[in-house]
């Protein structure tokens, strides 16, 4: 009985102990769980990513750069630069864009690339460098390109339209773009002059448009949330 009374206030003690030592561990595993919820909450609100956009290089790289500089352009002027160097620079992307191109304007691109008497490079936002090749005749073509290597922006005016089907052009510009994967795409409203076609995608926070309007063709994208989307 002596033994029993003696032991009894020791397993008290370990007892307390053994509650005090697991405190810890049972509050961090009940704030992960609470992060955890808050992640999947957020992840679940309309202006963040979804998890196929953060696969993806294009649809993530731009959509950080919307979230860094809200999209606001620098307007910077542009300083010349050497010609060989930009060439080779733009050469990748350029050739990228056979079967996005009609044939004629692909060539007169290339050929007008080739031959252009001016060439400047220019930063119109943070993260975009822009090349500006002219060749006379108010003909240029304008290739801006991401920091991650991505041919955000063609435009320009080459000397040849023939044959270009903004829809068309719309398509395959996504799929060289490598923006197929997402299948929430679908036609947004035209907007501006000529007859642009433009696609959006939720999943990808995607705005790509091309166009063509007297002979000065675009093609773009951009990220754009789905709450300034549907203020379009």
């Amino acid at each position: 009985m002596k033994l029993r009374n003696a032991l009894l206030p020791l397993a008290g003690t370990l007892a307390l102990m053994a509650l005090c030592t697991a405190l810890p561990f049972l509050w961090f595993a009940l704030r992960d769980r609470q992060l955890d919820s808050a992640v999947q909450t957020a992840a679940a609100r309309p202006e963040f990513l979804s998890a196929a956009g953060r696969e993806n290089p294009v649809a993530r790289e731009l959509y950080y750069w919307r979230e860094r500089s809200d999209g606001v352009p620098t307007y910077d002027a542009g300083e010349p630069v050497d010609a060989a160097t930009a060439r080779q620079t733009v050469l990748p992307g350029l050739q990228a864009l056979r079967g996005v191109l009609p044939d004629a304007m692909q060539t007169a691109a290339e050929e007008l690339v080739a031959e252009a008497a001016e060439v400047t490079v220019s930063h119109p936002a943070d993260g975009m460098t822009a090349y500006d090749f002219s060749a006379g005749e108010e003909r240029f073509l304008r290739l801006w390109y991401s920091d991650g290597g991505a041919l955000v922006q063609v435009n320009g005016n080459v000397g040849s339209g023939d044959g270009f089907d903004p829809a068309a052009a719309a398509a395959a510009y996504r799929t060289m773009l490598g923006l197929d994967d997402f299948a929430d795409w679908e036609d947004a409203d035209p907007r501006g002059y000529g007859d642009p076609a433009p696609l959006y995608s939720t999943d990808a926070q995607l705005y790509l448009v091309a166009s063509i309007d007297r002979g000065y063709f675009n093609l773009s994208v951009t990220s754009v949330s789905p709450e300034a989307y549907a203020e379009f």
